[in-house]
């Protein structure tokens, strides 16, 4: 009997026992026991309660295979086409490297200086008395620009004026003692044929003709000396007034009336009177990297931009170079002379010392290579390009030259009949697998025309 059944007969025979002599009624009875619950519940019938258990675990059983079994389809699909992927060949664009155009044309940058410019120093020692000109008169050649008071050099002319004519006058009194000197001698000589005089006698006026005749070259050269030191100190005197060696626009002014000039320019407290600059010409220094030194050639055209002059194209010539590369750069100093014109209320168009760009057109025999910027990859082997060779990815290094924004030259490395990757990706590695396809727009290129490109002075 189980645990079930026999819980049931004890609560039968406690429903039953004197205990409770009062069974509940049926209806409307008097005995106050009508909220009693009947506990005398039917016992299941086992096989139903099997029946459930089956029909329970059939249900689950049926969903369970309802959504694995489409679930492990789809999976062993997903991985078929993973595996097919993954061993199917990349697709990839393609291009072949052209030549670069035969024409090029570089902006370089440079730096405007003037076509002449000095430092003016006093040549006398003084005081300024007065200037004509200031910073940024234009003044011609010739013109007087200042005037030095000079005292001290006016008296030492005077002086070495008496001085040189002391020297002339001493020139004629030694002459004529040497004249005397002379005299005597002759007389003496003719003396000696009648045993008038000795032969000592006869020396010492030889020996006096001899010295009188060494006071008059003595007295000769001091003359000389001092016209010398008179030339010397005319000429100081001169340089009390300061002229313009050029015209020019005057740059610079370091002295005040009553300042002391010295005449001394070696020292390096020394400042100079004035500056003064050629401005109607100017010069630009341009450093020529050295992928197109060769080419820049004297008398070459060049064409002047400047960023403050926007739209304006100055002309400007080569006119020479230094021949050598700057070996900390790679570069070529190059000279051009620009033409700088004035504008309508005087004033001249260019600066000394403006930042500009210079234009040069570049002629090459043989151009090289060009590919797009995108299909060059930079590693630590190197500048690559990844070619495709009968279906299978291969790097290659390349040598770089002139950029032209979305081309770039290929100077080495390459035989221009390979087939590039024009954009790799990260899939694209040495020796994989790849369906190449050749894109007709990558075989017309911006640099098929004549490009422009402009680069630092630092950089080929």
């Amino acid at each position: 009997m189980t645990k079930w059944e026999t819980d049931m007969e004890r609560t039968q025979a406690t429903t039953s026992s004197p205990a409770n002599p009062h069974p509940p009624a049926n209806g409307n009875g008097a005995s106050g026991h009508d909220d009693q619950i009947d506990l005398n519940v039917p016992m299941p019938r086992p096989a139903w309660v099997v029946l459930a258990a089956v029909l329970a675990i059939g249900a689950l059983v049926a969903l369970l295979l309802t959504g694995w079994i489409p679930r492990q389809r789809d999976g062993k699909e997903l991985n078929a086409d993973a595996d097919e992927a993954a061993n199917a060949p990349v697709a990839v664009n393609v291009t072949r490297p052209h030549r670069a155009p035969t024409v090029v044309k570089i902006d370089l940058p440079g730096t405007l200086r003037p076509w002449q410019e000095v430092s003016i120093f006093a040549r006398t020692t003084g005081y300024l008395k007065k200037y004509n000109v200031d910073i940024s008169n234009e003044i011609e050649a010739g013109k007087v620009m200042a005037e030095i008071d000079t005292p001290e050099v006016n008296e030492e002319l005077a002086q070495s004026q008496a001085a040189l004519l002391q020297a002339k006058a001493s020139v004629i009194r030694t002459s004529a003692d040497r004249d005397l000197a002379k005299s005597t001698l002759q007389r003496f000589v003719a003396m000696k044929e009648t045993q008038s005089v000795t032969p000592q006698q006869l020396d010492e006026k030889k020996s006096a003709l001899d010295v009188a005749e060494s006071q008059v070259q003595s007295a000769i050269a001091n003359v000389a000396a001092a016209e010398a030191t008179v030339r010397r100190l005319t000429e100081m005197q001169r340089f009390a007034t300061v002229v313009a060696p050029f015209s020019g626009v005057v740059t610079g002014r370091a002295y005040d009336v009553g300042s002391l000039i010295s005449a001394n320019p070696t020292n390096i407290d020394i400042k100079p009177m004035f500056k003064i600059a050629q401005n109607d010409i100017l010069r630009a220094f341009v450093n020529v990297p050295q992928s197109a030194a060769l080419q820049i050639k004297k008398g070459m055209e060049v064409q002047i931009t400047v960023r403050e002059r926007s739209g304006r194209i100055f002309p400007g010539t080569v006119m020479g170079t230094t021949n050598y590369l700057d070996p900390t750069n790679r570069s070529l100093l190059t000279e051009v002379k620009v033409q700088n014109p004035r504008e309508a209320d005087g004033t001249f168009a260019l600066l000394p010392g403006m930042y500009i760009q210079a234009g040069f057109t570049i002629n090459r025999d043989t151009p090289p290579l060009v590919v797009p910027g995108p299909a060059l990859i930079a590693n630590a082997s190197g500048t690559q390009v990844a070619v495709v060779s009968d279906g299978v990815v291969h790097f290659k290094k390349v040598e770089i030259g002139q950029d032209f924004g979305n081309e770039i030259e290929i100077v080495g490395g390459l035989s221009g009949d390979e087939q590039i990757i024009a954009n790799p990706g990260e899939r694209v590695v040495e020796g994989v697998a790849v369906s190449a396809a050749m894109n007709p727009s990558d075989q017309q290129s911006p640099a098929a025309s004549p490009a422009r490109v402009k680069v630092s002075a630092a950089k080929e």
